[in-house]
């Protein structure tokens, strides 16, 4: 994402991200309303990752800044390992895109230093906005071909709120009001065409930590299906989720038995609300061998766990054909995207096949 305020500066020029720029890209971000950095968890990114010794040459990011130290740009470098049909595959990730205006005729840069790059097979921009959007195309940097990926499914796990958001989107006037009346006539329509309804063929348990059964899961699930997905040993899931499951702001569901998972999702509670909703999201779910059943159960328990958290909505954004198609038997709500947010190049090095939705396994776990 890219940002912008005036405050122009002659002398800046580009450099590798060093740690002791945290406070001062954490005052950029929030200036330029991308809010306030955990500093703590955005260094944990980096240093934490299990498999950080395979990156050392990788640089966490770039930053514009003056000979005084002041920064007025900066492009975080998240780095993971991939895997497709037992290849492994280095990925950078673009994150925290921001340039105040007066420095925009250097933010190029910082995109160019990204793609430019040394030791890594995948450049992946997955949460590009419109601004984004209009540089990597004019940079021809391909699309990461997923096109359901722009339209999200959405269940009202509390109508009259769903209702409310709806209308309020579509500037209808008198929307609060209109909200009481129209918020039950959606759980009959939802009753009726069994939006969010169905029967859990498999046990979902709810877990606190991120135990060594996932770690067989992990083995089985890439050896199943071959698919271009990030690594998700036990160690690997705890790094991306573990300070959020133990704050509270994340859910684990596991299907299956405890040694031996069929299956698993992570739920995201939004800092923010979304359309007025307060929303969770299915950050992450997978089912070895694509099982549907494991997929619909998990589905089925993300929308029974929004609904005992007090939220208004589950959200999820489906990152493979795999996934969408138990979800649409759900019958969800959706709308489209106006921008198209995700972006990969390859290394000429690399030779799996990524030409078809099918060939990826993305979703937020790919985002930051």
């Amino acid at each position: 994402m890219m940002t912008t305020q005036d405050k122009p500066d002659s002398s800046v020029r580009l450099r590798p991200l060093a740690f002791e720029d945290c406070p001062a890209i954490s005052a950029l971000s929030e200036q330029n309303g991308m809010g306030k950095l955990d500093l703590p968890g955005w260094r944990a990114i980096w240093e934490d990752y299990p498999l950080a010794s395979d990156f050392q040459d990788v640089a966490a990011g770039w930053v514009l800044s003056n000979d005084a130290g002041q920064v007025f740009g900066y492009l975080g470098n998240v780095h993971q390992m991939y895997e497709s049909g037992g290849v492994l595959l280095k990925a950078a990730i673009a994150t925290g895109w921001v340039v105040e205006a007066g420095q925009r005729g250097k933010s190029l840069q910082l995109v160019m230093a990204f793609y430019k790059q040394k030791g890594v097979d995948l450049y992946i921009n997955g949460s590009a906005n419109g601004s984004a959007t209009r540089i990597l195309t004019g940079f021809k940097i391909p699309r990461i071909p997923i096109p359901d990926y722009a339209s999200p499914c959405f269940w009202a796990v509390r109508p009259q709120a769903f209702a409310k958001a709806v209308l309020r989107r579509k500037a209808v006037p008198g929307a609060g009001l209109l909200s009481w009346l129209a918020g039950p006539a959606i759980w009959v329509r939802d009753a009726a065409r069994g939006s969010g309804r169905g029967r859990q063929s498999v046990a979902v348990e709810r877990w606190t930590s991120f135990e060594a059964g996932l770690d067989d899961h992990w083995l089985r699930l890439s050896a199943a299906v071959p698919r271009l997905r990030a690594v998700r040993t036990a160690a690997v899931l705890e790094w991306r989720f573990g300070a959020d499951l133990r704050a509270g702001r994340a859910i684990l569901l596991v299907a299956g038995p405890r040694l031996r998972p069929l299956g698993y999702a992570v739920l995201m509670r939004r800092d923010a609300a979304e359309m007025g909703l307060e929303m969770m999201d299915i950050a992450d779910i997978q089912a070895v061998g694509d099982d549907r059943e494991v997929f619909t159960s998990l589905i089925l328990a993300s929308i029974a766990m929004t609904r005992k958290e007090g939220a208004d909505a589950l959200k999820f954004i489906s990152g493979t054909p795999a996934k969408r198609r138990p979800a649409l038997a759900l019958k969800p709500y959706s709308y489209q995207l106006p921008f198209w947010q995700l972006y990969c190049k390859t290394a000429a090095s690399v030779s799996v096949d990524l030409s078809s939705a099918d060939d990826w396994d993305f979703s937020l776990f790919d985002t930051y």
